[in-house]
């Protein structure tokens, strides 16, 4: 993406401009986006490629991705978004070499960051790995650790890349894969997303945009928008190992550190249209909340209001994360035990989740205040709140045993038995 197609977005989300000029690698970009979430904070770091600027806070309320989508309803841009899903682009190959060219291999030359002290090293966080087995292929974010001029290490979860790695690592054969910066925001959502095994989340990202054009690397022939700035091709080493973190993941916890596999770059290439942007996504903020949270909170929306049509709005709240903590609410005319099957359901559409509240939909889901209004006027402890024990959830909690931890509803609706006069909430007049 170029500074251009940046600031084509930036008029659409109504968003204001803070070019901060050339920064320090270390922390900074983490405090101006933490105290600019409103603004569109654009910077430059010494001793990177020539014509690349960096930026954070692109997507930084669900609004923002309402407009990016072009919806004009929330629940517009959930149906968009998996609609996208079921309905992916056809993609049409584009000449390499009109888009991209190639320059002297150098890690270095990358926008490494560091964006806390607990953090091992510096880092990538917006690198989009996509890789191909026979006839499937992946796209997906793996933040990464440099470690040379030509080496970094990548933190992999079981999911779609690791199934392709073990396919070639059963073939005795490390993974081709390339490292590409610097998609535009519907591109990395779709990244960010997990689709079934076969359906390309560029592919995906297409329908999202509009632009169907990709281009395949000269050596190993991997699929990639041509709309991204810069492109690593390399193999994913099958038996070279690094020590990867420590790292703040999205809870702001720090993760631990483990061997993981070592990405080996083979070429560079960088886009001809320039000034080339690539994104800084600070890690635990909004932009890796939404990217991670939002296409599950359109999952619970749509799953949810299939099961239980009387679901009226769905959020998983940024106090969890946007991604352990769930408020579903509900009309009046939905049976407790209906709001009771809605739980279920969120369960189900994202088994990470941990806590779910159910409200009316006279309480404001974006309220944590009214949310816990409910609570302490229409919730009876030993009535209301319901705990599944041992069950899989998300690695991410450190509550959790590898994952599996306990899950909790709590339904503060008003109870269908009694008057409801008893629970509605006076209103200020003005």
């Amino acid at each position: 993406m170029d500074l251009q197609t940046l600031l084509r977005l930036t008029q659409i989300t109504g968003k204001q401009v803070l070019d901060m000029g050339i920064i320090n690698r270390e922390y900074l970009v983490t405090k101006l986006s933490y105290e600019n979430r409103d603004k569109l904070v654009v910077f430059k770091v010494d001793g990177i490629l020539e014509d690349t600027i960096l930026f954070s806070n692109i997507v930084t309320s669900r609004r923002d991705i309402q407009l990016l989508l072009g919806a004009k309803t929330l629940e517009e841009a959930y149906v968009k978004l998996l609609k996208a899903v079921n309905s992916p682009q056809v993609l049409e190959t584009v000449e390499f070499n009109e888009y991209f060219i190639e320059v002297d291999l150098d890690l270095n030359k990358l926008p490494f960051l560091k964006y806390y002290k607990e953090d091992g090293a510096l880092y990538l966080t917006s690198s989009v790995y996509i890789a191909c087995y026979e006839y499937i292929c992946n796209a997906s974010f793996h933040r990464t650790m440099q470690l040379s001029k030509d080496r970094a290490v990548l933190r992999i979860v079981p999911r779609h890349l690791h199934y392709i790695i073990s396919k070639y690592s059963e073939q005795q054969k490390d993974t081709p894969v390339a490292l590409v910066l610097g998609l535009t925001p519907l591109q990395e959502l779709a990244a960010a997303m997990s689709p079934p095994l076969g359906v390309f989340e560029v592919s995906v990202g297409a329908a999202l945009t509009g632009n169907n054009k990709i281009v395949k690397t000269p050596y190993y022939n991997i699929p990639v928008p041509v709309e991204a700035s810069i492109i690593v091709e390399g193999v994913i080493s099958r038996t070279e190992t690094a020590l990867e973190g420590p790292f703040t993941d999205i809870l702001m916890l720090v993760d631990a550190v483990r061997e993981q596999p070592v990405f080996i770059a083979k070429h560079l290439y960088i886009s001809r249209k320039t000034p080339r942007v690539v994104h800084a996504i600070v890690p635990g903020l909004w932009e890796h909340q939404l990217l991670m949270g939002f296409p599950r909170e359109a999952q619970i929306y749509v799953e949810t209001k299939r099961v239980v049509p009387c679901v009226s709005a769905v959020r998983l709240t940024e106090g969890g994360s946007t991604w352990l903590h769930a408020v579903i609410s509900v009309s009046e005319k939905c049976s407790y035990s209906d709001a009771k099957l809605a739980a279920l359901a969120t369960i189900a559409a994202h088994p990470s989740i941990k806590h779910i509240i159910i409200v009316d939909d006279d309480v404001n889901v974006d309220d944590p205040l009214m949310v816990e209004w409910a609570i302490a006027t229409r919730c009876r402890g030993g009535e209301d709140i319901f705990i599944i024990p041992n069950i899989r959830g998300s690695t991410l909690d450190p509550r959790s045993s590898d994952g599996v931890g306990d899950k909790v509803v709590v339904m503060a609706i008003k109870p269908r038995n009694e008057p409801a006069s008893k629970y509605r909430r006076a209103k200020v007049l003005y």
